[in-house]
């Protein structure tokens, strides 16, 4: 058994891919030292690299960095938005600047208007109007520029002062507004931080752009369902599948983001109608074998596939025989690793705990050896 510590990034941290690869707040993210020695081992420069639930970009993010050309697909937009922020950030910091301050003249009177009491304790009117003015005015799908500065505004509306604009917020896990509310009330955080959201952000971004950009391989990222994109996408010749897809009945993606992605154009509250929780094991059994049925004309015959899941016996035993099924002749090797996380929401209601993952590997015969090498490697 190993255990993950801080997740160590094989660039020095005065250089631009050190600083764009954090870029995102999200859990289920993998360690860099477990993306970086698959890569080294599995790949060679100018190899593709695929993740087809990227979540935050940090497998793809590593592979194009390291001259990896990368494909990656979430169906969660908020996943999506930090992904290809850092893959295809815009290129001018002033850009970004520019379009910030457009922001703040879009902001309206009534942009600033608390519409509940979650609201009223969430933010300041400063930044309630920014908020909105922001969510109806970047085009965060279709602009750089936008998608960049939506990216850093996602960041930061749900952290609290030094490092956010909101009240005491988790800045991974968005709690209910009636929960959010009573334990601000009982923590006796009744008022929102008083703060210009322009000339925070302002610093936030010259940071970022410090070291200016990084250089990165050619980099595809989709919104939307894998099946589908990878359906219609052309062969792409995938060296390597790198992935840790959704687990069974684990984690509601969609209304654990409900504030980002209010932001992003959703309502103000939870969906339980969209939730990514996965909790019908049929569903989540088509989910992956779908998704691995449409990923299997796009590796290659010499190619990997590297899959992390949960040990829960309905996830890894569904991706395990989605993996058999799709590349019946390829040997299979697994290891079971115990990761203890202190959670991102500690003190708001959650603590620390240890998890157990499962990491499966499936490569042809000739790569059998170096596959199951790695499989049994205590450093990742």
């Amino acid at each position: 058994m190993t255990t993950h510590g801080i997740s160590r990034l094989p660039w020095p941290a005065s250089t631009a891919e050190h600083r764009w690869y954090g870029l995102g707040r999200y859990y289920a993210m993998f360690p860099a030292p477990f993306v970086t020695n698959a890569l080294t081992e599995f790949t060679r420069p100018d190899d593709m690299v695929m993740d087809p639930f990227s979540g935050r970009g940090n497998a793809p993010f590593l592979a194009a960095a390291m001259g990896r050309p990368s494909i990656s697909i979430d169906i969660l937009p908020i996943a999506w938005l930090f992904t290809v922020a850092k893959l295809k950030p815009s290129q001018n910091a002033d850009d970004v600047l520019s379009r910030l301050h457009d922001i703040r003249r879009a902001v309206r009177p009534h942009d600033c208007r608390a519409r509940s009491e979650f609201e009223k304790m969430a933010w300041s009117s400063i930044v309630r109007g920014f908020l909105r003015a922001a969510r109806r005015e970047l085009n965060w799908k279709e602009s750089s520029v936008d998608q960049t500065l939506m990216a850093f505004i996602a960041l930061h509306m749900q952290d609290s002062t030094p490092s956010g604009l909101s009240n005491r917020l988790s800045p991974t896990v968005a709690h209910s507004p009636s929960y959010a509310v009573q334990w601000w009330a009982k923590q006796g955080l009744l008022d929102p931080p008083q703060t210009d959201p322009v000339a925070f952000l302002t610093k936030r971004i010259q940071r970022r752009y410090a070291f200016g950009v990084p250089n990165l391989a050619h980099s595809t990222t989709k919104l939307g369902d894998a099946r589908t994109e990878l359906k219609v996408m052309p062969s792409q010749y995938v060296r390597l599948l790198i992935t840790s897809p959704p687990y069974h009945g684990v984690t509601d993606y969609w209304n654990d983001q409900w504030i980002r992605l209010w932001l992003l154009g959703a309502d103000m509250h939870k969906d339980w109608k969209r939730t990514q929780k996965h909790s019908h094991l049929g569903s989540y059994r088509k989910l992956i074998d779908g998704v691995f049925t449409q990923a299997k004309r796009h590796v290659r015959e010499d190619g990997v596939v590297i899959v992390r899941c949960g040990d829960k016996p309905t996830t890894a035993d569904t991706c395990r025989e989605a993996i058999k099924s799709m590349w019946p002749r390829w040997e299979i090797f697994e290891r079971r690793s115990e990761i203890t996380r202190r959670g991102k929401a500690s003190g708001y209601g959650h603590e620390s705990k240890t998890i157990y993952e499962v990491d499966i590997i499936s490569a042809p015969e000739e790569l059998s050896d170096r596959a199951r090498s790695w499989a049994v490697n205590p450093a990742l």
